[in-house]
């Protein structure tokens, strides 16, 4: 955030533990209790310094994205009465967010409201904005990446892609059948970088001719662009911010959601992109390497659905989400403003 001009604060936060269904279980577990107590203190200090904060910078609006360090600041807000807007990523509503939705003005919602459950929201207060991407996602250039790293551009590429932390479990899928895989295309691998040593020992395991077809990475920051752009289909996690940037780009998805995301919510997300026909999915304890490998091969020779497949993805895709949050913000803004020079 400094880097760009941005002025940044940093505020005690707690995160609250749940890897139970059960309530009383979240709360009595040995395993989160103490953590989970500890935090709670943080978070009452953290409403106390984004309070300070506020009071200091005096905003006209306070826009939250959710997460448990959005959960105090907002809450300050509303003790300052500030007006409060937010946004929800993924279909299940987060813990922060749900809280602050009692209070927000508006709350902007990446995915149509027919597929949220919204019983606990005034839906006086929903917009449907879509969810915000880089502009850079659409930048890329698949001939020229294609060429850079030695890949032939008349065979099928595959991503893989574990998240910001990489997928021990979708890294040793792939790495399972990974022979297989290289006869029916090219592999671009972002492993994460704590797997990414892994994955290259075992590359050194293939044929020269394999090893040629096979592109890892630790992380990817500049070059995502050009990774999208050059990938036939994408074998991916289910976190909201890749779905849709994979949207935007039209590219067909194996989905393989994680199990311990909080609430489900990546499984709900896929769920979505699976019933419109734009990507596969598939919950961990149902695929293999070899189930992978036959899932690919099938795709790979039916060509038609593939591109049904990417039609539906584009569909799902909102491009100018940035600019229906931006507007939602500045609209409230100005309401505020309103209201002060009508008290004046």
């Amino acid at each position: 955030m400094p880097k760009m001009g941005i002025k940044y604060y940093g505020i005690s936060a707690g995160k609250f533990r749940r890897y139970h269904k059960s309530k009383v279980l979240n709360i009595v577990d040995p395993t989160t209790f103490v953590k989970n107590f500890t935090d709670f203190f943080r978070f009452i200090r953290g409403i106390g310094e984004a309070r300070t904060i506020l009071i200091h910078e005096k905003p006209d609006v306070v826009f939250a994205k959710g997460g448990f360090v959005s959960l105090p600041v907002g809450l300050a807000a509303k003790l300052l009465k500030i007006p409060l807007i937010t946004h929800e990523s993924d279909v299940v509503m987060g813990l922060a967010n749900r809280r602050l939705a009692r209070y927000a003005e508006k709350v902007c919602v990446s995915f149509p409201r027919r597929e949220l459950d919204l019983s606990e929201i005034d839906p006086e207060k929903i917009i449907e904005t879509g969810n915000p991407i880089r502009d850079d996602i659409l930048m890329g250039d698949r001939d020229s990446y294609l060429t850079s790293i030695g890949f032939d551009k008349k065979l099928k590429t595959i991503l893989l892609l574990g998240g910001s932390q990489g997928s021990r479990f979708l890294n040793d899928l792939l790495a399972e059948k990974l022979e297989k895989i290289l006869e029916l295309g090219q592999v671009i691998w972002i492993a994460g970088e704590r797997d990414a040593d892994m994955v290259n020992y075992r590359i050194q395991e293939l044929k020269e001719d394999q090893k040629k077809r096979v592109k890892v990475y630790g992380f990817v920051t500049s070059e995502i662009a050009d990774v999208y752009a050059a990938s036939d289909i994408v074998i991916s996690r289910s976190g909201s911010n890749v779905l849709f940037e994979l949207a935007a780009m039209g590219k067909p998805a194996i989905l393989v959601p994680f199990d311990d995301a909080a609430g489900s919510h990546q499984l709900a997300n896929a769920k979505v992109f699976s019933r419109s026909g734009a990507a596969y999915l598939f919950r961990q304890h149902d695929l293999t390497g070899a189930s992978l490998a036959h899932q690919l091969e099938y795709l790979f020779k039916n060509e038609k659905e593939l591109g049904s497949m990417a039609s539906s993805m584009r569909s799902l895709a909102n491009l100018g989400a940035s600019d229906n949050v931006a507007r939602a913000i500045l609209k409230i803004g100005e309401e505020r403003l309103e209201q002060a020079q009508e008290i004046k």
